[in-house]
């Protein structure tokens, strides 16, 4: 379970019955921290990778940015990448796998033979 806080939550959204009910009807739980102006947003990853995708608008893009902060990375294989686009430039394989300089060389020079 995933658990992520959304500081001044009352104060950044203009309608809390609406989250609240989002939440809700994807099995996702919305507390209030305590007596502070924080909230605690918490579940699994699938339900919060839905609930994400019912938030469009532009006053609800902040909630959308603390969940996806929270969730795990998708793991890409660098050698499965080269093997697809043998072709591929250090920085290319930078961006497409989020990796650092020096991984992405090594797999380069792996995919080589050196």
């Amino acid at each position: 379970m995933l658990s992520i806080t959304l500081n001044s939550f009352v104060h950044r959204v203009p309608d809390k019955s609406v989250v609240l009910a989002l939440a809700a009807q994807h099995g996702c739980q919305l507390k209030r921290i305590r007596r502070s102006r924080h909230w605690s947003l918490s579940g699994e990853e699938k339900q919060l990778r839905s609930l994400m995708a019912h938030f469009d608008d532009e006053a609800h893009q902040w909630i959308v940015k603390a969940i996806t902060l929270v969730l795990p990375k998708p793991t890409v294989s660098l050698a499965e990448l080269l093997e697809k686009d043998p072709s591929m430039t250090v920085n290319q394989l930078v961006v497409a796998a989020d990796c650092s300089l020096t991984e992405a060389r090594q797999a380069i020079d792996e995919h080589e033979g050196f």
